[in-house]
C-alpha cells in the first residue's frame, strides 16, 4: 500500500501531466490555425492585387502584365511564390515567371468562391473569376496562387520549441511547488503521528496543540479513547482492590467457621453463617464485576435512544412495586439519543428509578433533554427527600435510611458510571417534595 504522500504526489502529478499535455496540444493547434489563417489572408491580398492589375488582351481574355505583378517574388524563378490562370476548358492560360513545371491543373473553382489547402510543402489558394464585357463574351477562370510553406513550418517548429520549453519549465516549478505545498499540508499528520508515538512511549499524556478543523474530530476522538482506556484500566485496578478488600471479612468468617469443630449443636449455626457469607461474597463479586465492566465514553459508539430504554425499565418496576401503585411520568423526546453503552445507561437509570420507587410515595418523574452540548437526565420522587449532607450518599455503602432493603450501592454505582463518562452528578430537592438526581453527559 502506497503512503498517503506518495499517493497524493502521484495523483497530482498525473493530473498536472494531463493538463500540460492537453494545454500544449491545444495551444499548438490554435497557433497552427492562426498561422494558416494569416497565410490565407496574405495570399488573398496578393490575389486581389493581381486582379487589380489585370487587363484584357487582344482577344478580350483576362491577362496579367509580368512587369506589373504586385509581389517581386512572382517575377523570380524558384522564389517560392507562384501564380497561374486557368480557363474552364483551355487549361493554363497564364503563369507568372516564377511558375514551376510541377504546378497541377486544378478543377474549375465556382465563381466568387475561395479554396485554401495545405498540400505537402506548399499552400494553394484558388479563386473563381468571371470576366467579360457582356454576357456572351464572359468567361470563367480559376486563379491559383501557390506559396512555399517552409517559412510557415519553421515558425511552427520555433513556436513548439518555445512552447514546450516554457511548459517543461513550468511543470518543473509546479512539481517543486507541489512537493512543498504537500509537505506543508501533511505537517499536521506528521505531528499527530509523532505525538501518538510519544503517547505510546509514555512521554506524553494526550494529543495537544491546535490541529486543522478536518483533523479536530480525529484528535478529540483519539484523546477520548486514550482517556477511556486509562480510566478503564483504573476501574479494573480499583475494582480488584475493592474486591480484595471486601472479601477479607467474609473470608475471615469462613476461615473461623472452618477452624471451629463441627458439632450437632452448632451445625445449624455453621450452615446459616456459611450460606450468609457465601451469598455476601457472591453479591460483592457480582457488583465489582459490573463496576469493572462499565464501558465509559465511546466516541465512535452508536447513540442509544433513551425513551425506549426508560419505558422498558418503568414497565419492569411497575410489576415489582405493583402494591404501591406508583405513577411514572416520562418527559423524554422520542428522538433524543446519547452516545453511551446501552448496558451502562440501563444500570444508571435503573438504579435511579429503583431508588425513587423505594423512597417515593406515589409519583416518580424522569426527564431528559438536550442542553446545548449536554444531555440532562433527571429523576424525581415525592418522598421525604435527601438529608442535609446528601453528598455523602454518593459514597459506596451510605444510605439515607434503613427502612428498605439494600446495600447502599445504588447512588455509588451511578457515580461510578457518571465518572466513567466524565459527566456530572447533582442531588437536589424536587418540586414534587422529595429528592431529585440530575445527571449530565456530554452530547
Amino acid at each position: 500500500m502506497f503512503s498517503l504522500r506518495l499517493r497524493l504526489l502521484l495523483a497530482t502529478s498525473l493530473t498536472l501531466a494531463f493538463f500540460l499535455v492537453f494545454g500544449g496540444v491545444s495551444l499548438n493547434r490554435a497557433f497552427e490555425a492562426s498561422a494558416q489563417q494569416s497565410q490565407m489572408e496574405r495570399m488573398q491580398a496578393i490575389t486581389y492585387a493581381l486582379l487589380g492589375g489585370a487587363e484584357p488582351n487582344e482577344y478580350g481574355a483576362l491577362s496579367f502584365a509580368d512587369d506589373k505583378l504586385p509581389d517581386t517574388r512572382l517575377q523570380a524563378p524558384q522564389s517560392g511564390l507562384e501564380a497561374a490562370l486557368f480557363g474552364d476548358s483551355s487549361g493554363l492560360l497564364w503563369g507568372s515567371p516564377s511558375l514551376g513545371d510541377d504546378m497541377p491543373t486544378p478543377a474549375a473553382q465556382p465563381v466568387g468562391e475561395w479554396r485554401f489547402e495545405h498540400l505537402q510543402k506548399r499552400f494553394v489558394l484558388m479563386f473563381g473569376i468571371s470576366y467579360g464585357s457582356d454576357a456572351e463574351a464572359k468567361h470563367d477562370y480559376t486563379l491559383m496562387l501557390a506559396e512555399d510553406s517552409a517559412l510557415y513550418e519553421a515558425q511552427i517548429r520555433a513556436y513548439r520549441r518555445t512552447l514546450f520549453a516554457w511548459l517543461g519549465g513550468g511543470a518543473a516549478v509546479l512539481l517543486l511547488l507541489q512537493g512543498a505545498v504537500m509537505r506543508w499540508s501533511l505537517r499536521p499528520l506528521r505531528r499527530l503521528v509523532r505525538e501518538l508515538g510519544e503517547i505510546e512511549g509514555g512521554t506524553r499524556e494526550r494529543i495537544e496543540g491546535r490541529y486543522p478543523s478536518e483533523l479536530q474530530p480525529l484528535t478529540e476522538g483519539l484523546n477520548a479513547m486514550i482517556v477511556n482506556e486509562r480510566s478503564q484500566q483504573g476501574r479494573y485496578r480499583n475494582a480488584l482492590g475493592d474486591l480484595a478488600h471486601s472479601l477479607k471479612t467474609p473470608l475471615a468468617v469462613l476461615h473461623g467457621i472452618a477452624e471451629r469443630p463441627l458439632t450437632p449443636q452448632n451445625q445449624v449455626e455453621h450452615q446459616k453463617l456459611l450460606v450468609e457469607q457465601v451469598g455476601r461474597m457472591g453479591h460483592i463479586v457480582q457488583h465489582q464485576l459490573k463496576r469493572a465492566a462499565t464501558v465509559g465514553t465511546r466516541v465512535l459508539a452508536e447513540p442509544t435512544a433513551i425513551r425506549p430504554l426508560v419505558e422498558k425499565i418503568t414497565g419492569a418496576l411497575v410489576k415489582v412495586y405493583h402494591t404501591r401503585r406508583l405513577a411514572f411520568e416520562i418527559d423524554i423526546p422520542a428522538d433524543l439519543r446519547l452516545r453511551a453503552d446501552s448496558g451502562d445507561l440501563y444500570e444508571l437509570i435503573g438504579n435511579l428509578l429503583d431508588n425513587a420507587c423505594k423512597y417515593g410515595d406515589s409519583r416518580v418523574r424522569i426527564t431528559a433533554l438536550r442542553e446545548r452540548w449536554q444531555v440532562m437526565v433527571s429523576v424525581e420522587d415525592d418522598g421525604p427527600g435527601f438529608p442535609e449532607e446528601a453528598v455523602h450518599l454518593l459514597e459506596r455503602g451510605i444510605r439515607a435510611d434503613t427502612r428498605h432493603e439494600g446495600q447502599g450501592l445504588g447512588l455509588g454505582a451511578v457515580k461510578d458510571i457518571v465518572d466513567a463518562y466524565q459527566g456530572q452528578l447533582q442531588l437536589e430537592q424536587s418540586e414534587l417534595g422529595g429528592g431529585r438526581v440530575i445527571v449530565r453527559f456530554s452530547a
